[in-house]
């Protein structure tokens, strides 16, 4: 073959390439995020927010793809929807470089970045009960528990859940019945009423006396990532994160 005929194929595969075609074999199937990253890069931003869109309902505890979300809507001019989803990736990352310039993002367009959620709170008596999620999923009822250090969630929700019990090795718990050691795991997300923490230490733990929908308590594992401030008049728990 010669050089010329070289030449031919190298631009063949090469415009191949750029456009996700992979000629020896089909189409090549890049993820929605990928081409979202492509498509916004090339400038594309109302094709980017589709992709962006997809690729956070996959993964909805991705900050990265909170944050192209944000950056989408931005281009886009919708400042509403790129400010949510800049708290999004907030809630989510914590102290991180891209919380950091999530923040900053939110200050350049004037909105502010902390994300206050109010959640409706139920009494038995003393005790404060709130629906939870675990990693997506709706488990049931939890305790709040201000003077707990670890939050807690039951064996059955664990072992449905699949989070591996004793990840995180043991700890000491004082009961009604004396001290025990409790196996301690990494929840991916708990969310309450839409503030969301990663990565919370909890105990699997059954709680004793408790009805079917109890299944834990949330303690300062997950209440320390927000200011918290209980309204009993109003019947309220309202989370705030960010600054």
């Amino acid at each position: 073959m010669g050089i010329r005929s070289w030449r031919k194929v190298f631009l063949l595969l090469l415009w191949g390439a750029c456009l996700g075609l992979d000629l020896r074999g089909g189409l090549v199937r890049a993820g929605s995020f990928e081409e979202g990253v492509d498509f916004l890069q090339g400038g594309h931003y109302r094709w980017a927010l589709e992709k962006f869109v997809e690729a956070v309902n996959r993964s909805p505890r991705d900050p990265q793809r909170w944050w192209y979300l944000a950056e989408s809507y931005r281009m886009l001019g919708d400042a509403s929807a790129a400010a949510g989803a800049y708290r999004h990736v907030l809630q989510l990352s914590g102290s991180s470089p891209q919380a950091a310039a999530a923040r900053q993002a939110l200050e350049a367009m004037g909105e502010p970045s902390v994300a206050m959620v109010s959640v409706p709170i139920q009494r038995r008596g003393s005790a404060i009960i709130v629906p939870a999620r675990i990693n997506g999923e709706p488990v049931g009822a939890f305790l709040l528990d201000t003077g707990a250090t670890f939050s807690s969630v039951s064996s059955s929700v664990a072992q449905r859940l699949g989070v591996r019990s004793g990840s995180g090795g043991t700890v000491r718990l004082l009961t009604a019945s004396g001290s025990i050691q409790a196996p301690l795991a990494i929840l991916d997300e708990v969310d309450v009423g839409g503030a969301v923490a990663s990565n919370v230490p909890a105990v699997v733990y059954d709680l004793p006396g408790m009805p079917p929908h109890i299944v834990g308590l949330l303690g300062m594992s997950f209440l320390e990532r927000f200011r918290v401030n209980l309204d009993i008049t109003s019947g309220t728990l309202i989370l705030e994160t960010g600054r």
